[in-house]
């Protein structure tokens, strides 16, 4: 297990490997006993609220632990610098990059959207090689190299020539994320090769060795080991082609598959020499309908451009950012169904009065988001005069917000708390 020490949290760690709770990366946090799990994802009865969002704590039983090598990364990273500085950053490195004609197809012809949106909504794409050059013109723009410490995704990298400071994160569509002030306060990547996992259940153990080249079909490999009893074999697994072995008296023994991992991920660089996390807090993203976003100066709200009397809460940047311009509403995407509480002075600030969750459409028929859903209401009521509705749809018209909107179809509003 690789851990990462937190500076605000003596004695605990963020889970840099797979949390034993829900099985992602980051966000997670255990303590040093490893007896205790903070994790954002999987809701328990025992929970509090804290800047990265709701955290639920789950106790692990010390005889059902893995024994498993424990490795504490050891980094000098710095604290995150306040909303208005990462906003003057992001604005220049957003003057150094642009899209490709990859992800601009993607965002025309699979997400839907017309040029004017993708320009005005300033996606970009995270390159590949030679970021330094990158972050040395945002240096040149800013004037002082030392306005990059403190800023998630840069950090400083030794060189043959010395150090020097250059760009964390996978190649992939950017995504920035504003406050109700029109500050980018951070991004999300959506990665263009998610990282491979093993979704595995019974008596199986394994590991990927390395990523192989794709099949005919397109379709990603990898040579994995694997260990059934005693027997340990290396094995080629193709994705999606998931394993399973029965006894021959039809009793369940293990299966395997070959997946892709998270796809979007937060341009972060906590882990990294001066490098900052993104947390502290998480951020959200608002998102106003593409004509309005020309006349909202930075640090104005903007309720002389739109009524924020009623505010549209969903998953993601993405889907704020569709569904705002769908329902003419405004949206905020939450960076998890579980970090509401994140949003409750934004809400406040902007004198709403009405939230509508646009949740998706599985929110009522699997049992964690619907418990989330429940933890949801139940904060609102207890710290809050606002009403809480829910948007529900079938989800054979499309599981998200955008999915639904893109087919035409609005969803139906449900009052939830009055």
């Amino acid at each position: 297990m690789k851990l990462r020490r937190l500076r605000s949290q003596p004695g605990w760690y963020e889970i840099m490997s797979h949390c034993p709770i829900c099985g992602h990366k980051g966000w997670c946090a255990i303590d040093h006993e490893q007896s205790t799990v903070h994790c954002m994802r999987v809701p328990s009865d025992d929970y509090f609220d804290s800047h990265m969002g709701r955290q639920y704590r789950h106790y692990l039983d010390p005889d059902k632990v893995p024994k498993t090598k424990i490795e504490v990364l050891l980094v000098d990273s710095v604290d995150k610098k306040p909303d208005y500085h990462l906003n003057r950053v992001y604005r220049a490195l957003i003057q150094e990059l642009s899209l490709s004609s990859f992800h601009a197809d993607h965002l025309r012809n699979t997400r839907k959207l017309t040029d004017d949106v993708i320009g005005v909504r300033q996606y970009r794409t995270m390159p590949g090689p030679d970021r330094y050059k990158i972050a040395k013109s945002v240096i040149h723009r800013l004037n002082d190299q030392s306005d990059l410490l403190g800023v998630p995704g840069f950090f400083v990298k030794e060189g043959r020539y010395g150090p020097y400071w250059t760009m964390a994160g996978a190649s992939g569509i950017m995504f920035p994320f504003r406050s109700i002030t029109n500050e980018i306060t951070g991004w999300q990547i959506r990665v263009d090769d998610p990282p491979l996992e093993l979704s595995i259940e019974g008596v199986i153990k394994g590991e990927i060795l390395q990523e192989l080249e794709r099949n005919e079909l397109g379709k990603r490999r990898a040579l994995c080991k694997v260990v059934i009893q005693d027997k340990t074999l290396e094995v080629i697994l193709t994705e999606k082609d998931k394993k399973l072995c029965y006894s021959k008296s039809n009793q369940f023994i293990f299966s395997i598959e070959l997946k892709q991992g998270q796809r979007y991920w937060w341009w972060s660089s906590g882990s990294k020499n001066n490098g900052a996390s993104i947390g502290g807090p998480i951020p959200y993203h608002f998102a106003l309908p593409s004509p309005c976003l020309p006349y909202w100066k930075v640090g104005e709200t903007p309720e002389t451009l739109i009524d924020c009397s009623e505010v549209w809460v969903t998953e993601g940047p993405l889907k704020a950012d569709k569904g705002a311009d769908a329902m003419l509403k405004p949206f905020i995407g939450l960076p998890g169904a579980g970090a509401y509480s994140l949003i409750l002075e934004p809400l406040k600030q902007l004198g709403c009065k009405h939230v509508v969750l646009a949740f998706d459409a599985d929110v009522v028929t699997t049992p964690e988001v619907e418990r989330t859903l429940g933890l949801c209401a139940e904060f609102f009521a207890e710290n809050t005069d606002m009403s809480l509705s829910l948007a529900m749809w079938d989800i054979s018209q499309g599981k998200g917000i955008d999915d639904l909107t893109d087919n035409g179809l609005i969803p139906q509003v449900s009052l939830m708390l009055e």
